[in-house]
């Protein structure tokens, strides 16, 4: 009701606020269990090996971006027929209810669920794409993007303090002894972070309540576009068939600009996999790390005000350099991302990514500080990516920013950017993340600075 009588000047800054805080309560539980999922569901299998694969936290995340990938073809054809509001409520749904699926784990709600996730998180992202163009104009796009990002990722420090309140310290794990015929050789030991059942019910019951306040507010979003906004909402009457629908989203899939940006969605997909799940993982199968209490809680914390600290300088700067958002955030955010790998490789044993280790590392000693730098730098850099990329879908094709955004993110997790990578990472090195990554980052540079001129 407010927002019908509300300028549109302080109408859409609402819209992205709230759109903001929704994603900091779905994503406080989300992100915040993908950086442990590996872990946790590797200790139900050292329990219970019948009930969840030794790799499930990697495999189940392979799931979920396999059925994200087809998914997201159907996901704008699904948007004009939901419309933006209620396209982000059922795909936060979804959220709920993988979250939910923690509360008694077995392979089968385990997997099921991760692969319906995969279809709310398309459906979720081509909603979030178009509800943020539909209450933005030109001027007010990179402020709104940035603000909601930040407040999205805000979740990450809220995240970090429910790990603290609901976990366990590791002061005494159960060892685990690894060889290549899986028996006992000589007496070293390699440490190893346990958690409980105790422990996983009570923190992915936080999060599922947490999740469930999402999809409330997200069920009261306002709907009145602004005044020049950059999309209308699309005429539910007039909408295309499915046939036509698909056709189009593969012209668009196919068409030069599209295919030019491609590399920085594919950069994404690498970048998110690495501080998401593979640097988080390694925290904890890290001997020396692993015996340092609440590391993996304080690591998203750090993370979370590197992503807050860099919205609130990217809102700012923006209302001063003109298209700060697009390359110069795109360039600083690679910097701070390329050091931040540099610094990861130099100071973390080489198999740690995958399985539990005391090996020595390149260079550097593990230690807290240094771990926690890393997540501020991997924070800041996230939020620039990520800015960057709302932004340039935004303006590639503004006749089809729903279909821009729903290819953004197919080629985010396509086969050479998260899933491979997620599904071969038991079997790969910090080193080659490393390599993949700058490779990657690289390209990512050249194909935004294209793309934008």
């Amino acid at each position: 009701v407010a927002g019908s009588t509300m300028k549109d000047s302080a109408y859409d800054l609402l819209c992205a606020v709230l759109l903001g805080v929704g994603n900091m309560c779905m994503f406080l539980g989300y992100d915040t269990q993908t950086t442990i999922v590996e872990p946790v569901l590797h200790s139900v299998h050292d329990r219970s090996p019948d009930i969840i694969n030794q790799h499930a936290g990697y495999h189940g995340v392979a799931t979920l971006l396999f059925t994200f990938t087809f998914s997201s073809f159907l996901a704008p054809w699904t948007l004009g027929m939901l419309g933006s509001k209620w396209s982000i409520l059922l795909g936060s749904m979804l959220f709920s209810f993988h979250l939910g699926s923690f509360l008694y784990i077995h392979y089968v709600p385990y997997y099921l669920t991760s692969a319906l996730l995969g279809m709310g998180y398309s459906l979720f992202y081509s909603g979030h794409g178009a509800y943020i163009t539909e209450h933005s104009t030109k001027r007010t796009i990179e402020r709104n993007s940035a603000l909601s990002w930040s407040l999205a990722t805000s979740s990450l420090v809220l995240g970090g303090f429910v790990l603290i309140l609901t976990a366990q310290p590791p002061a005494e794990v159960d060892t685990l002894v690894y060889s290549t015929n899986e028996t006992k050789v000589g007496n070293e030991a390699k440490s190893y972070r346990q958690y409980s059942d105790y422990e996983i019910r009570l923190m992915y019951g936080a999060f599922a309540a947490v999740s469930i306040v999402a999809n409330i507010i997200f069920a009261f979003l306002p709907t009145r576009p602004v005044g020049n906004s950059i999309a209308q909402p699309v005429n539910r009457k007039n909408r295309v068939g499915f046939t036509e629908h698909l056709r189009s989203v593969l012209c668009t899939l196919v068409s030069s600009r599209a295919l030019l940006a491609a590399p920085v969605y594919l950069f994404l997909g690498v970048s998110t996999a690495f501080w998401i799940t593979i640097y988080p993982t390694t925290l904890i199968f890290s001997k020396r790390l692993s015996e340092i209490p609440y590391l993996q809680a304080y690591y998203v914390i750090v993370f979370g005000v590197g992503e807050m600290a860099m919205g609130a300088t990217i809102s700012i700067v923006s209302k001063y350099v003109h298209n700060f958002a697009k390359m110069p955030s795109m360039i600083i955010g690679s910097i701070l991302y390329f050091t931040a790998l540099i610094l990861s490789l130099l100071s973390t044993p080489s198999d740690a990514t995958n399985t539990p280790s005391d090996a020595p590392t390149m260079l550097l000693a593990p230690s807290l500080e240094l771990s926690l730098l890393i997540g501020f730098l991997l924070g800041l850099a996230d939020n620039a990516f990520n800015t960057s990329r709302t932004v340039l879908c935004s303006m590639l094709i503004p006749d089809r920013i729903s279909h821009v955004f729903a290819i953004s993110k197919f080629h985010q997790v396509r086969i050479f950017a998260m899933s491979i990578f997620t599904f071969l990472s038991p079997m790969i090195s910090m080193p080659l993340h490393f390599t993949a990554n700058f490779i990657f980052g690289f390209l990512a540079i050249f194909s935004y600075y294209f793309a934008v001129r």
